[in-house]
């Protein structure tokens, strides 16, 4: 599934050195699987000469960003009265259904994302925590906790397009600080595509934003 969630290379000019050396190991690699090579760069934390080796070695810009957002805190959010509204525990399978609709996934992407979401509860049950919202009894989103030994990921979350605009996704992220708080977590992390409405509802409960992500490539053939 060559899109820049799935298909990249992390960390360069971070966990990696911004060296041409690197990216020839990046192209040598993505050729090896006949693919494109891709890049992701954490633009505020990456040294500036990380992007003019990109564009040097012929990679370019692609369109789409992500945007990292980080809360430290040790006080439990707020949760949004929604009316009707309902969170509980569901198991992989429902887990990976709800995924694959409130992000409006089809055909094989939609496959994908439903199996892979299921698979990484099934497979992670200590450090993967689903979450399911109703509304009177309807499945309306999903969200999931994603634990590490020192930060708690928020992922996964999302709200079915006619439950949209009623708070749910906000209830689903101060739930999840709290569960994190529960289990002595103090930092938050998130993921959303720029400036969306996701991000704006992580605002709502604290999150700022830490850095924006770019994707490069180049093909390899």
């Amino acid at each position: 599934f060559p899109i820049p969630l799935l298909h990249r290379a992390i960390g360069f000019g971070t966990f990696a050195a911004a060296e041409m050396r690197t990216l020839d190991a990046i192209l040598g690699y993505y050729a090896g699987l006949g693919l494109p090579a891709r890049v992701e760069l954490a633009e505020d934390l990456a040294p500036a000469r990380a992007e003019r080796l990109l564009r040097r070695a012929g990679f370019e810009r692609e369109e789409e960003t992500h945007r990292v957002h980080v809360l430290e805190t040790d006080r439990p959010p707020r949760v949004p009265v929604v009316a009707g509204l309902r969170v509980g525990h569901p198991s992989p399978a429902r887990f990976g259904r709800l995924v694959r609709a409130g992000f409006e996934a089809d055909g094989a992407l939609g496959d994908y994302f439903e199996r892979a979401s299921a698979a990484h509860v099934r497979q992670q049950p200590t450090r993967a925590i689903p979450l399911v919202a109703t509304v009177d009894g309807a499945d309306a989103g999903s969200a999931l906790l994603w634990l590490t030994p020192g930060v708690a990921g928020l992922y996964s979350g999302s709200v079915l397009p006619e439950f949209r605009g009623r708070g749910i996704q906000v209830a689903l992220i101060s739930l999840r600080v709290r569960l994190g708080l529960l289990r002595h977590r103090r930092v938050f992390t998130s993921q959303t595509e720029g400036d969306n409405a996701s991000a704006h509802n992580l605002a709502d409960v604290g999150f700022r934003p830490l850095y924006d992500t770019s994707y490069w490539i180049r093909e390899t053939a």
